[in-house]
């Protein structure tokens, strides 16, 4: 139970860690990894359960998604990292920071969320990047007038996102922008 105790603990660093593109960017008070997760999980339950996915797998993805970033950081593309390297990285801290626990399900939801084969792989994947999406918008509402430049947030995400759900939701975010 000790070392459950000490995972938990582990997580809890994702509440202390800015999201780096946000941090990147200046914004001030950025979300942490932590905050990100959440959301993201809420949206992925919210369109698996309307799209007839497995809700609970969603959620359980979305959540473990990100929990590698507690020892890779959050590795941006601003880090000229490959794809490959990065991958690497978070493999070898998901499975550091499971090494107590029965970590088979937490690294297979992880590599089928990297591998994206999945239908709920890709809508996880795509809740992520919409999730940024909203954030980016909301940042953008919050500090208007003020020196905050999020257009490649917006246009990274319209080429990653292939899910009529997520176009549609991107088409409403950019809408919204414009007015």
């Amino acid at each position: 139970m000790e070392d459950i105790i000490n995972f938990f603990h582990k997580i809890g660093e994702l509440k202390k860690i800015k999201r780096a593109g946000w941090v990147l960017k200046k914004v001030p008070n950025p979300e942490s990894v932590a905050e990100h997760s959440f959301r993201s999980a809420v949206m992925s339950l919210i369109l698996a359960e309307k799209l007839g996915l497995d809700k609970n797998k969603c959620v359980k993805m979305a959540l473990m998604h990100d929990i590698a970033e507690i020892l890779s950081g959050d590795i941006t593309p601003h880090d000229k990292i490959s794809d490959k390297e990065k991958h690497e990285k978070e493999k070898k801290a998901i499975k550091k920071l499971t090494k107590y626990l029965d970590k088979n399900e937490v690294l297979k939801l992880w590599g089928e969320y990297e591998e994206r084969k999945t239908k709920e792989a890709i809508l996880v994947y795509e809740m992520d990047k919409i999730e940024m999406l909203l954030q980016a918008y909301e940042y953008e509402q919050e500090h208007k007038g003020k020196d905050i430049n999020l257009d490649e947030f917006w246009s990274y995400v319209k080429k990653r996102i292939k899910l009529p759900h997520a176009k549609k939701m991107y088409d409403i975010l950019a809408k919204k922008r414009t007015k």
